[in-house]
């Protein structure tokens, strides 16, 4: 795709891996340009990845209006109907985190008359703004090495004291997204040194990153020496293109990131976890019995297995509470 070449928002959402009307949002409330032509609200990468570029310096606050995006019409219409919620200003409950399982809860909350926002930002920080009460939940996919374990490790380390639940929303694999017949062999941790490997990295805070990083300490290997480590995208279907294109050799991701890029395929490499950790106030409270209700419903169920391919089977198990 040209960097000039306009997308619609179904194109969008998937790019960002956000919810369709999260998209609307951003455009209304001017965070990501958008143009428009005839009825349709258009947009261009350069200004989608301006948006990404963005969020890096400053995390701002998006709210998710409907748990069906896929159902709004891609016109002026559903933006008015996305934005009916307005600005943030007195939302009770903000769900931090980058995995669309987060739009997805957020949606179904405010479709249930929950006014429900969004921080969008990767897992580790997502921890940071619930210690710091920025949000009262984050969703979180962050490997820990020690333990061979998944976010429990850095719950108890980045919230220490906290009061929290932890429910389980579902399983994955992460692994290499590399191009097409994956011509440089790149199938193993170790692979990432050889020279002429170039990576196309994430984010600092991503789940990605982290688990790149917690890799390389157990093999006790210097990142310098990866070319690209320094690179860094905060989405994964971007880091995916940058593969497809050539720029890159591997990305690291999950396989429904690389979805509708032509020219990569996907390595598996490690199972991980994604769940939802909810500070326990007196003010989340209802909030906490509300999420329980919903994680026992078929709907629900039926969303998060979307989000393929991936395991929902132990869906509002609490793996962990303190």
């Amino acid at each position: 795709m040209r960097s000039d070449e306009f997308m619609n928002a179904e194109d969008v959402a998937r790019y960002l891996n956000l919810g369709k009307n999260t998209v609307y949002q951003l455009a209304k409330s001017g965070k990501l340009a958008s143009y428009h032509v005839g009825r349709k609200l258009k947009f261009t990468l350069d200004d989608v990845e301006a948006y990404v570029a963005s969020t890096h310096h400053a995390t701002g606050d998006v709210p998710s209006i409907s748990s069906a995006p896929k159902d709004e019409p891609d016109d002026d219409e559903s933006l008015t109907k996305a934005a009916s919620f307005g600005d943030l200003a007195g939302v009770p409950f903000v769900i931090a985190g980058g995995d669309t399982a987060a739009d997805m809860l957020a949606g179904v909350l405010n479709a249930s008359g929950t006014p429900t926002a969004r921080k969008v930002c990767g897992s580790y920080t997502a921890l940071v703004h619930l210690y710091a009460n920025d949000a009262d939940a984050a969703v979180v996919h962050l490997y820990d090495q020690a333990s061979n374990s998944c976010n429990v490790p850095y719950v108890r380390n980045l919230a220490p004291g906290a009061s929290v639940v932890v429910f389980r929303l579902y399983g994955r694999q992460q692994g290499f997204i590399v191009q097409t017949g994956n011509p440089k062999n790149i199938s193993t941790w170790g692979g990432l040194l050889r020279e002429g490997v170039r990576l196309a990295n994430r984010s600092k805070g991503s789940g990605s990153r982290v688990l790149l990083d917690e890799k390389l300490r157990a093999m006790e290997a210097r990142a310098e020496s990866i070319e690209g480590y320094d690179t860094r995208y905060a989405v994964g279907s971007t880091a995916a293109r940058r593969v497809s294109s050539g720029v890159a050799d591997v990305a690291i991701g999950t396989e429904r990131e690389m979805h509708g890029i032509n020219g990569v395929q996907f390595v598996p490499l490690q199972s991980e976890w994604v769940d939802l950790v909810v500070r326990k106030t007196p003010e989340t409270r209802t909030m906490i019995k509300r999420l329980k209700e919903l994680m026992a419903t078929e709907q629900l169920r039926h969303d998060i297995a979307s989000l393929q391919p991936c395991d929902p089977s132990r869906l509002g198990v609490i793996v962990y509470e303190s």
